[in-house]
């Protein structure tokens, strides 16, 4: 695992789309101009610098999170390095949902997503064949693991980057838990009448069945048609406790895999009202819900956040591309720029190259009233001049002078004028 960030960091970039500016209400007064990457600055920060609550769970969205909006690639690295350690891989991919001993396809999938994601080896990652394990928990109804939803999307999910994808009978099985109506539940594994469709696991299953491709074109499009249904007007989902952050995102990210672009952006709007701006408790972090709830309220900011960047970087697990991802995650968004050197050079400058300004329009002004007053003068001289004897017109010319003016046309204390006052 050491060249990793390597292997991540030199991939070609392709672009992220942010989809929607955040509504006004709720938390978010004055959006990020890259709300995933101030949201992932606020996730690192919460790192212990491997992981996020000695937790495999929580760190895997964590990372998920950070390679959907290509930041952070040393921590993802240090994370999957800390998670590549048997002592701490084992125990999560041998312990079932309900806590039993057992092989979980949809852990050990969801392990293999990120290590690929991220340009890992997930055939054999921490002593576990993860691939080869995963596609033999595969059950006779085409599900994996335990058989449910969630279980076999991952395990899809996980297969999806290897050498060995899931096939249509993946498919199959995922028709075969299908609620009625078109959503899936988290836990259950036949479909049948008391089947209640929840918005996570039908958003982490679309994403499955894009994978899954053409064999999966039945299942998807009900599915999708559910979700659709299901979102509120304000473009948020509940799963149970209101309108939530979670619930919104995975179903977000569904929409972008299956390609529903007005639904996605209206769900990654309401998304963005639930980041805390820079004047919040948790500049950058999403909250689960808005208000949040007063005991539990700050513990949830972590799962919130890190699903919510994946469809707030445009991102989806179908497809999530985390080449060509940054080493760091930007600096602290609510730092004030500071002032370039240069620019505050210039500016400095520019203002002293002005302060002559007002003395060069005072000279101006005084020019210009000196060369109306000669002009004046010139103007009564000539006057005087036509009222004169006219034998004085037959006087001699004055010489002229340096500047080539005629002396006679200096101003002149004659004897003319004393004549006038006899």
């Amino acid at each position: 695992m050491r060249h990793l960030a390597g292997r991540l960091l030199t991939a070609a970039a392709l672009p992220v789309t942010l989809l929607a500016a955040a509504s006004p209400g709720h938390a978010q007064t004055e959006p990020f101009a890259e709300p995933a990457e101030a949201a992932s600055s606020w996730l690192v920060a919460q790192s212990d610098g491997t992981s996020w609550n000695q937790d495999p769970a929580t760190s895997l969205d964590a990372i998920l999170a950070l390679e959907a909006a290509r930041v952070g690639g040393d921590q993802v690295e240090a994370s999957l390095g800390w998670l590549n350690d048997p002592a701490i891989l084992e125990p999560y991919v041998n312990t079932a949902a309900d806590g039993a001993t057992g092989f979980n396809a949809g852990s050990a999938g969801k392990v293999m997503y990120a290590v690929a994601t991220a340009g890992g080896d997930p055939t054999d990652f921490g002593g576990v064949k993860l691939a080869e394990q995963v596609t033999g928990a595969q059950t006779a109804n085409g599900t994996y693991g335990d058989g449910t939803a969630g279980s076999t999307a991952w395990a899809v999910l996980g297969l999806s980057r290897t050498d060995t994808p899931a096939t249509e009978a993946a498919a199959a099985g995922l028709a075969a838990i299908q609620c009625p109506d078109g959503g899936f539940n988290y836990a259950d594994v036949d479909g049948g009448d008391d089947c209640v469709s929840d918005p996570d696991t039908t958003g982490l299953t679309v994403s499955a069945l894009v994978a899954l491709g053409a064999p999966a074109a039945a299942s998807l499009e009900t599915a999708v048609a559910w979700l659709e249904s299901a979102q509120g007007e304000d473009g948020g989902f509940d799963g149970g406790f209101g309108a939530n952050a979670n619930s919104t995102a995975m179903a977000a990210q569904a929409f972008l895999a299956a390609g529903r672009t007005d639904a996605a952006e209206r769900a990654v709007a309401f998304l963005l009202t639930l980041q805390f701006d820079c004047d919040g408790a948790a500049p950058g972090a999403f909250m689960y819900t808005d208000p949040e709830d007063p005991d539990f309220g700050e513990a949830t900011r972590l799962l919130a956040t890190a699903q919510a960047i994946v469809p707030v970087s445009g991102q989806n697990l179908a497809t999530l591309d985390a080449s060509g991802a940054a080493a760091d995650v930007p600096s602290d968004p609510c730092a004030a720029p500071a002032e370039d050197d240069a620019t505050s050079a210039s500016a400095d400058d520019e203002s002293g190259s002005n302060s002559w300004l007002p003395w060069a329009i005072v000279a101006a002004v005084v020019v210009i009233g000196a060369l109306i007053l000669v002009f004046a003068l010139r103007a009564r001289r000539g006057s005087d001049a036509g009222a004169a004897p006219a034998d004085d017109a037959s006087a001699p010319a004055g010489d002229e002078t340096a500047d080539g003016e005629s002396a006679a046309d200096e101003p002149q204390a004659d004897d003319s004028d004393e004549g006038k006052d006899k």
